[in-house]
C-alpha cells in the first residue's frame, strides 16, 4: 500500500530542510536523497532551543553527519569547531554540498569512518556537544554509548545527544554517562546525557 497524500506532503516537507537561525538563517540544504533520513526541522529547532546559549563557541563531533543539517545549524549559531563524521561516501558529498550552499569556509573538519574506528583514533580538542544520529537499524547502542562514555576528552559538561527511532530500547546505559532529559518528537526521540562525575 503506497502512501496516502497527507502522508506524501508531510515526507515531502521534512525533506525540505533549511538552517532555522543564526549567521546561515533561511539557507535552503539541498535535497535529500532516500538513503539519508535527516533531523527534521521540528527536531533540530528544539534541540537548539534547549542547548541555545552553550551553542556560541562550543566545539561538535557529529558522529553521523547524514546531511549535516545539525552540525551546520550548530556552526550557524556559533559554534567553534565542528567534527563531521560518516562512514557512508554520498552522505559525505551531501555535508559538503550544503557547506558550500552556506558557504562556510572554515572551523570544521571531515571524516569518513566508521564511527568505532574513528572513536579509537580520535585525538580532538574538549568536547562540548557529541551528537549521535544512527540509522534506524544500527542496534549498538550499548557499546556506542560505552565507547562515547569512555572518551578522555569529554569533560564533566559535555552534552551527549542521542537522537534515536521512538521505540528503540536504551536500556543498558552504561556508568559513565547519565540521562538528565528525555522528549519524543514524532517518530524520534531525544536522549540527553551528561558524564558521571
Amino acid at each position: 500500500m503506497g502512501l496516502s497524500p497527507n502522508a506524501v506532503l508531510e515526507r515531502a516537507k521534512n525533506l525540505i530542510m533549511r538552517i532555522i537561525a543564526g549567521k546561515y538563517r533561511g539557507r535552503r540544504l539541498a535535497a535529500v536523497p532516500r538513503h539519508v533520513r535527516p533531523s527534521t526541522d521540528r527536531l533540530r529547532e528544539t534541540l537548539f532551543n534547549i542547548v541555545a546559549s552553550s551553542v556560541k563557541g562550543s566545539v561538535w563531533l557529529d558522529l553521523f553527519a547524514g546531511s549535516g543539517a545539525v552540525g551546520i545549524e550548530a556552526l550557524s549559531r556559533g559554534a567553534r569547531h565542528l567534527i563531521f563524521n560518516d562512514r557512508s561516501t554520498r552522505a559525505l558529498r551531501l555535508v559538503r554540498k550544503n557547506l558550500e550552499i552556506c558557504q562556510v569556509e572554515e572551523s570544521f573538519e571531515i571524516s569518513h569512518s566508521d564511527v568505532f574506528v574513528l572513536l579509537r583514533k580520535l585525538e580532538a580538542p574538549a568536547l562540548d556537544f557529541v551528537f549521535l544520529d544512527p540509522p534506524r537499524n544500527f542496534g549498538r547502542y550499548e557499546k556506542l554509548l560505552k565507547t562515547v562514555g569512555d572518551l578522555a576528552f569529554l569533560q564533566p559538561s559535555t552534552w551527549v545527544i542521542l537522537e534515536a527511532f521512538k521505540k528503540t530500547k536504551l536500556d543498558c546505559l552504561p556508568d559513565t554517562l547519565s540521562v538528565f532529559r528525555r522528549l519524543r518528537i514524532a517518530d524520534s526521540q531525544l536522549v540527553f546525557l551528561r558524564p558521571v562525575e
